[in-house]
C-alpha cells in the first residue's frame, strides 16, 4: 500500500525474491512526498542523530550505485544518480561558529568534510555571494531524479511480475481475528498473505482498525523551481535558511519550508516568498532566473525522528514501513531490502529494534 520511494522499493525487492506482489496507490507512482522532493542523497549526521539511524543511512547510501545500475539494466531508465557535492555555507558569524562545532563532531565520527574559507567557497562555486563567510564541503554526496527513481522501481517490479494499481485507494483492511488477510477497494477485495503499509504521512489512518498507535504526522515542505539562461550551480548549496540545487536537466530547485499544518499540501505566498528571497542572498547571479513553478509535499514525520519498520504488535500478516520524514529517498534502498527480508522470513542484516513500531505501543501503555 503506497507507491512512493518506500513502497516501490519494497515491491521491487519482494518481486526479486519471487513473491507475487500487488502495488496499490490512490494516485500516481511517486505522486506525493517522493515526487515533491529534491532527490538529494546526503550523509550529514550531527550529535542529535540517533546512531541506529546513522547506520541505516550509511548502508542505504552504499546501496545506491549498484541499485542505479541494476535499474538501468532492467528498465533502460537513468535515475539521474550523480555526484553532487554539498556546500553548507555560513552567512552570519553565528553560523560560522556552529559549523566549526558541527565539523569537529563529524570529523571525530568519520564523516568526510572539509572546511573552506570564503574565498575558497567562491573558487569552488563562483555563483555564490561574496558575503559568505565560510562553508563545510561534503565531496561524497549525490543526487537523483526522484520521480524517475520510483518509476524505474515500479517498472522493474512489474517486469518481474508485480501488478501495479494506480488510482486505487485502499478503503479498508480485511481482518480475520488477529490476522490481516488483504485489502478492500470499494466492493473489490484482494486477499494477501502479507500487507505492507507504506502510505507515508497517511499511515496513521490505520491506527484505529489495528488498535495500535501509528504516530506519523504530515510536515509540509514547499519548493520552487527556477531556470537560468546560463550555467546553474555546480554543487548543492545549503544554509540555515534553506538550500539550492541544480538538477541534471538544468532546473534549479530552492527549498524548503518545514511546516506543521496538517494535510495541507498547498504552496503558499509566504512560503514561496521566503524561498525566493533566499536566492539572491545565496547566489546573486541567479536573481534574474525565470520562475518556473512552486509545489509542496507532505513528509511523514514521527515524534522521535525514527522511521517505523517492522511487524505491528498483536497482528499477523501486516508490516509497517513509514515515518521516514526527509530521508525517504535516501532510505529507500535499505528499507526495501530489510522489509523484504521480514516478509520472506529472512533474518535482516541490520538490527531493527530501534525502529520497531511497538515502541509507541509500550509508551502508550
Amino acid at each position: 500500500m503506497g507507491a512512493g520511494a518506500i513502497g516501490t522499493s519494497i515491491a521491487y525487492q519482494l518481486s526479486k525474491a519471487g513473491m507475487r506482489v500487488a502495488l496499490f496507490d490512490r494516485g500516481r507512482v511517486g505522486g506525493e512526498a517522493t515526487g515533491a522532493s529534491a532527490g538529494m542523497i546526503q550523509l550529514n549526521p550531527d550529535r542529535a542523530t540517533p546512531p541506529d539511524l546513522s547506520r541505516l543511512e550509511l548502508e542505504s547510501a552504499r546501496l545506491f550505485p549498484a541499485l542505479a545500475a541494476d535499474l538501468q539494466g532492467r528498465t533502460g531508465m537513468d535515475i539521474g544518480y550523480r555526484p553532487s557535492p554539498l556546500l553548507h555555507v555560513a552567512l552570519e558569524e553565528g553560523d560560522e561558529a556552529r559549523l566549526r562545532t558541527h565539523r569537529a563532531w563529524q570529523v571525530d565520527h568519520g564523516i568526510s568534510v572539509a572546511w573552506l574559507d570564503g574565498s575558497a567557497v567562491l573558487d569552488l562555486e563562483p555563483t555564490l555571494s561574496p558575503d559568505i563567510r565560510a562553508a563545510l564541503f561534503y565531496p561524497d554526496d549525490h543526487q537523483l531524479l526522484p520521480l524517475t527513481f520510483v518509476q524505474a522501481l515500479a517498472r522493474a517490479a512489474v517486469d518481474l511480475g508485480a501488478v501495479l494499481r494506480e488510482g486505487a485507494g485502499i478503503d479498508r483492511l480485511l481482518t480475520d481475528g488477529d490476522r490481516v488477510i488483504g485489502v478492500a477497494i470499494g466492493g473489490e477485495t484482494v486477499h494477501a498473505g502479507e500487507v505492507v503499509i507504506a502510505t507515508g504521512a497517511w499511515a496513521s489512518s490505520w491506527s484505529e482498525v489495528l488498535h495500535t498507535p501509528i504516530p506519523v504526522r504530515p510536515v509540509r515542505g514547499q519548493m520552487v523551481g527556477l531556470r537560468t539562461s546560463g550555467t546553474g550551480l555546480r554543487n548543492a548549496v545549503s544554509s540555515s535558511q534553506g538550500y539550492m540545487l541544480t538538477k541534471p536537466d538544468g532546473a534549479t530547485y530552492v527549498g524548503t519550508t518545514v511546516e506543521d499544518v496538517g494535510f495541507d499540501a498547498r504552496p503558499t505566498v509566504s512560503g514561496i516568498a521566503g524561498l525566493l528571497a533566499l536566492v539572491p542572498r545565496l547566489a546573486p547571479r541567479l536573481a534574474d532566473a525565470t520562475f518556473v513553478r512552486a509545489w509542496a509535499g507532505l513528509r511523514p514525520a514521527t515524534s522521535d525522528g525514527l522511521p517505523l519498520l517492522g511487524r505491528i504488535p498483536g497482528w499477523h500478516g501486516v508490516t509497517l514501513a513509514a515515518g521516514h520524514y526527509r530521508d525517504g529517498i535516501l532510505l529507500a534502498p535499505v528499507t526495501g531490502e530489510l522489509v523484504a527480508d521480514l516478509v520472506v522470513r529472512r533474518h535482516p542484516r541490520l538490527p531493527l529494534d530501534a525502529f520497531d513500531p511497538g515502541r509507541f505501543l509500550v509508551r502508550a501503555a
